[in-house]
Formats: structure tokens, sequence, C-alpha cells
């Protein structure tokens, strides 16, 4: 039987860099990226109620993004290829990194990870929608 996890975040973003303290020599992640993975985990958690993809099991992602052109933009642009920051790599990272643990033992499960920035227009309102899927016996 196939399991399907659907969730929707308002927010599009990249995983952000490890940040360094250079007294200390200890690393941390941004607030941005630690909150916004959180945001991802919760969503997660309350679509599934629990479902997690056992070790073992390959996982495919399928992740979207769509967002809404700036106001600076002129008004004769209607739509235009989202070809700006956050990297789709890094969008990819984000969520994998967030969902490690919660939707499967290990992100290695992943075997199939496709990540789609639509164009940005007028009328877009900034979400990520990702969609976790696997086979159950």
């Amino acid at each position: 039987m196939e399991r399907v996890v659907s969730i929707a975040v308002p927010f599009v973003r990249g995983k952000g860099r490890v940040r360094f303290v250079r007294a200390t020599g200890r690393t941390y992640t941004p607030d941005k990226t630690a909150e916004a993975m959180e945001l991802i985990r919760m969503a997660y958690a309350k679509e599934s109620q629990g479902l997690m993809a056992e070790k073992g099991v390959p996982v495919r992602v399928s992740i979207t993004t769509a967002r809404g052109m700036p106001k600076s933009r002129p008004k004769r642009v209607e739509e235009e290829p989202d070809v700006y920051k956050p990297d789709a790599d890094n969008v990819a990272k984000l969520v994998l990194d967030a969902l490690n643990g919660v939707a499967w033992a290990d992100d290695t499960q992943v075997t199939a990870l496709t990540v789609q920035k639509f164009p940005r227009d007028r009328v877009a309102e900034e979400q990520t929608h990702i969609i976790v899927s696997w086979e159950e016996e």
C-alpha cells in the first residue's frame, strides 16, 4: 500500500550556512533556518499523525515552490522564471534535513527527489509544497 503525506508551508527558504564562533570554534544553525525546519517538522507531524517510513524503505520526495513577484518589477511583466535565491538544492537540503527522523529514519532512504520552482507571478502566494511517499507492505 502506498503512503502519501502532503504538506504546505507559507514560505520559500533554503538552508542557511552553518555559522562559526571564532573564539570557541562552536558551530550553530542560523535562527531563520532552525525556525523554518521546525515549522516543516510541525506541519508534517500534524498532517501525518505520526506516520513514518520504516528504516530501509525507499522514499520519494517532491518539492515545489511558488512565489509572487516583487512590487518593484514593471507592471508589464506578468510572469518570470524564478531564477533567484534560494537555490533549488538549498530548498531541498532544508526540507530533507527537517524531515530526517520525522518522515523517515535516515535521509539515505530518499531514492527519488524532485524540486521545482514555479515561475514568479503577480498573484502567487509564497509557499513550499512537499509530498513524501513510500510503499508499505
